[in-house]
């Protein structure tokens, strides 16, 4: 009988940004590029013709039998266990019979059973020190070698001397994702030049409702008489389409973002080392609608929404001729260089988990792409919510943001979009403000105005004349900045110094 082998290399975030060195970092993603996409060719077995897809965190293959289900699983996970210290790799099987059964639920059976599989983590325990040992500052383990790069010669650990040795290696697939011609860079501080505030901004896109995507597939697919056999082919093949589709489309969006930033490289020379081929757009993880990268503070924002409409505006075909169109929210997490690694990503992430929910409660039928982020300044804890209810709250009790924000929403009563954040910051950014004689910081100074609140404010914009410059969006005026019980201008101020349009 067939047998359908899952597998995933589990908390590949952890083993990403455990650390706060590009080199480690870049090393651990192009080690999961590799294990995931190239091991299973490499075994020269011919394994690759038995791929149904892989991205989005897992892999599925198909064998004839299960015997070569095992062997396979055999071979991966010495290789790994062999060559890939601190990857954790979860492989399960189950067999069907072709003609009785469904694949399309044995699909679902086998995800179950790797989750189950997952939420156990069988014997996960294990010493890894004897205390008297020197120990890695970066993954925690007994140190076993020399950075040799490190000045101070820094010890390190097997697992974080692998990543390293494999960040020199060149990935095949983030190459051709920047335009050509560029020195990959090295270090986080290399995004920006040595001018400017060294500021980096993590991109964090997920995509939306793929289960109701696949879901859709699934209803496509008809068995018409009891032999499943037919049937379980073709998903299988649509499967397998939708799914390189779905990479295709994401890897798309990518290479327009970073065309778009080289189109707009002039603009771009001040802020960062472009002009010294420094591409200032790190690819850290490229998985199917999964994606992570790092880019210049400046340019992160609007990085993100050349993405998410390039995606929006290039549907995909889902089965036989039928297309749908592609959501995702990002989450931009805007931070000090210097700042832990693993918390600006795992704020990215709240953030794009905050867009999904704006999306979940206003809009719980239909599907569009939001953008949220934050500057972090290390003295705000809590979640984006509880952040925002605390701090983004003016002394009379209004609220300070509109983001997250809608960018492909075009229903008229929809006011919390892009659009009209680009109409708030064109409107702090208008030359006749400063033909006035108004200094930049008196604009930037209406952040705390704003927190006092909206009597306070009046008083400020009556008192430098520039009260008639923020009258908010075509389907929402404002009177003195606020209208109802939000201020529209905060996010463009507060923004004011880490933002540049992308053109």
């Amino acid at each position: 009988m067939p047998a359908l082998v899952l597998w995933e290399v589990s908390r590949k975030q952890d083993y990403i940004f455990e650390s706060n060195k590009l080199r480690e970092n870049r090393g651990a993603s192009i080690i999961i590029e590799y294990i995931t996409e190239e091991l299973p060719k490499s075994l020269n077995k011919g394994y690759e013709k038995n791929l149904i897809y892989n991205g989005g965190g897992n892999s599925l293959y198909k064998f004839d039998n299960a015997d070569k289900a095992k062997e396979f699983i055999k071979d991966i996970s010495e290789k790994v266990l062999e060559k890939y210290p601190g990857v954790q790799l979860f492989m399960t099987y189950e067999e069907y019979d072709d003609k009785k059964d469904r694949v399309i639920d044995i699909v679902d059976d086998i995800h179950h059973k790797l989750n189950v599989k997952k939420n156990r983590r069988e014997n996960s325990g294990l010493q890894v020190s004897f205390g008297i040992e020197s120990i890695c500052e970066s993954s925690g383990l007994p140190a076993s070698f020399k950075d040799e790069l490190d000045e101070n010669g820094r010890l390190i650990s097997e697992e974080v001397y692998v990543k390293i040795k494999n960040s020199y290696n060149d990935s095949c697939k983030f190459k051709k994702l920047i335009p050509e011609g560029y020195e990959p860079i090295r270090e986080f501080r290399d995004l920006a030049t040595e001018k400017e505030k060294n500021y980096l901004a993590i991109v964090h896109i997920d995509g939306n409702q793929m289960g109701k995507k696949l879901k859709k597939l699934r209803d496509y697919i008809k068995y018409e008489d009891e032999d499943c056999s037919r049937g379980n082919e073709e998903y299988l093949k649509a499967l397998r389409k939708f799914s390189d589709n779905v990479k295709k489309a994401y890897e798309a969006a990518f290479k327009e973002m970073t065309r778009t930033v080289e189109r707009n490289k002039e603009g771009l020379e001040e802020c960062t080392r472009i002009k010294e081929n420094r591409f200032p757009v790190i690819s850290i993880i490229i998985a199917g609608d999964d994606i992570t990268y790092a880019t210049n503070g400046k340019i992160g924002i609007e990085s993100a929404r050349v993405f998410l409409e390039y995606l929006n505006n290039n549907p995909i075909e889902i089965y036989k001729g039928e297309r749908i169109k592609l959501n995702a929210c990002a989450g931009v997490a805007i931070a000090r260089t210097s700042h832990p690694f693993y918390n600006t990503y795992k704020l990215a992430e709240s953030l794009c988990r905050n867009a999904k929910m704006r999306l979940l409660k206003e809009y719980p039928n239909e599907d569009y792409s939001l953008i949220d982020w934050h500057i972090e300044q290390g003295d705000l804890l809590g979640s984006i919510p509880e952040i925002r209810e605390k701090y983004y709250k003016s002394l009379d009790g209004l609220n300070l943001c509109i983001r997250p924000l809608y960018i492909n929403n075009k229903d008229e009563g929809c006011w919390r979009n892009y659009d009209n954040f680009i109409k708030t910051f064109n409107d702090i950014t208008d030359k006749r403000i400063y033909d006035n004689k108004i200094a930049r910081n008196k604009i930037k100074a209406l952040r705390e105005i704003f927190r006092k609140g909206k009597k306070d404010t009046e008083i400020y914009l009556k008192t430098n004349k520039i009260e008639n410059f923020f009258n908010g969006f075509w389907n929402m005026r404002t009177e003195y900045c606020f209208s109802g019980d939000t201020c529209l201008y905060y996010d463009a101020v507060e923004i004011l110094d880490f933002f540049l349009k992308l053109e």
